[in-house]
């Protein structure tokens, strides 16, 4: 009679698939997380249109730190408007669902939400250009170096 009981596999081979099927796992992770994320060309984009994000991007880690630490504590020193977006937001949505439309009312909202968006981006602009210039000739020269690094690099995505 012959033996009924199954010989066992090697334990090389069922580390190597295991080792095969992380593998693969995470191959597939980061290609979902690539593609939900938009790709390269999403960033790009985005690099390309926001200078602000051009410039700090470029600080060291610190001075973002610093500057996102001052930004958001003028932010809380200011006006308490924490509702103001979604206000906005439903006024325009009040208005495109309004029959007849009134192009005024939409003009208006959209102005008032641009308002607030320059106030924030002019105390941006204020406080990078405070740290900027509380910088050492010499850490000022790294930052314009790291800065003509991004210049240098969109230059030659455009090209592409």
């Amino acid at each position: 009679m012959a033996d009924a009981t199954p010989k066992k596999t090697p334990l090389w081979v069922r580390i190597t698939l295991f080792a095969s099927l992380a593998i693969n796992i995470l191959i597939l992770g980061a290609a979902v997380g690539f593609l939900a994320l938009g790709g390269t060309d999403r960033r790009a984009d985005r690099d390309n249109r926001d200078f602000g994000a051009f410039y700090t991007r470029a600080l060291s880690e610190e001075d973002r730190r610093a500057l996102r630490r001052d930004f958001m504590a003028e932010l809380a020193e200011g006006p308490r408007d924490r509702g103001a977006v979604v206000a906005d937001m439903q006024t325009t949505l009040d208005t495109l669902r309004a029959t007849p439309f009134d192009r005024d009312v939409f003009e208006a909202a959209m102005a008032e939400q641009s308002s607030r968006r320059k106030a924030r981006e002019d105390m941006g602009r204020r406080l990078l250009a405070d740290r900027i210039a509380a910088m050492t000739d010499a850490e000022r020269a790294a930052y314009a170096d790291r800065i003509e690094a991004r210049v240098t690099d969109l230059a030659e995505r455009i090209r592409r």
